[in-house]
């Protein structure tokens, strides 16, 4: 038994006109075929090769972009020129990072304050937690205030038994106790960096004392490490 399709008597219409076009068109000049194309199929290719080219570049990107982030920072309350590129770029090349293979970026942001709240301050912070539980994110700098917002977190760990020997002997003096998780104890987690040449040089601390501090689920110690002995290089 055949069902009835109501729409199959258009949709026959419709392809019988298709071939008769075309069987006009077999035999027309070029100029007739052109314009039929303009009219009919143009946009449609357009459409198409627009769709094409997005996955294509999609693809592209995802294949050749670095595979991992080895170094990560994030400046908080800064005073730099956040289209600066100067301070990571010089790092980059101080510590060899194949940036064809591995990503490294300064992120300068984000801010934090506590006499006051915003959606920026709320989605700086989620970021900066996303990127901690993903084991991306090696330092933070900032003001005593967003150090103890992170340590609170318990995204710090005893800065002393991170450092080696010569960078602590260099820092004793200079190092930042904060409160960890819910513990009443305050341990080191950071160090001042008001000093550094290269923070100086790019002045991305007026007239603040910015403190240092690893996060303690690093992936990349040894560059973040590295990130501290090239703030106190001078050219």
């Amino acid at each position: 038994m055949e069902v009835y399709n109501k729409n199959r008597d258009q949709n026959n219409s419709m392809h019988d006109e298709i071939r008769e076009q075309n069987a006009k068109l077999k035999d027309a000049p070029f100029k007739e075929k052109l314009a039929y194309f303009k009219e009919y199929y143009l946009k449609m290719t357009l459409v198409a090769v627009a769709a094409i080219g997005l996955i294509v570049y999609i693809l592209v990107t995802t294949l050749t972009s670095p595979s991992d982030t080895a170094f990560a920072a994030y400046f908080y309350n800064d005073t730099g020129d956040i289209s600066d590129t100067a301070l990571i770029d010089g790092f980059i090349e101080y510590a060899q990072i194949d940036t064809k293979k591995h990503n490294a970026y300064i992120d300068t942001t984000v801010n934090y304050y506590t006499d006051g709240a915003g959606y920026d301050i709320y989605m700086g912070l989620e970021k900066t937690m996303a990127v901690i539980t993903t084991q991306e994110l090696d330092i933070i700098i900032g003001d005593d205030k967003t150090i103890d917002y992170f340590a609170a977190g318990e995204c710090y760990s005893d800065i002393t038994k991170q450092l080696p020997s010569d960078l602590l002997e260099q820092f004793q003096d200079r190092l930042y106790y904060a409160k960890v998780g819910e513990t009443d104890e305050a341990i080191p987690v950071g160090i001042y960096v008001t000093d550094a040449p290269k923070l100086q040089e790019h002045q991305y601390y007026v007239n603040m004392e910015p403190i240092l501090s690893f996060v303690t689920n690093s992936n990349s110690m040894d560059n973040a490490i590295l990130f501290l002995r090239y703030l106190y290089e001078t050219d």
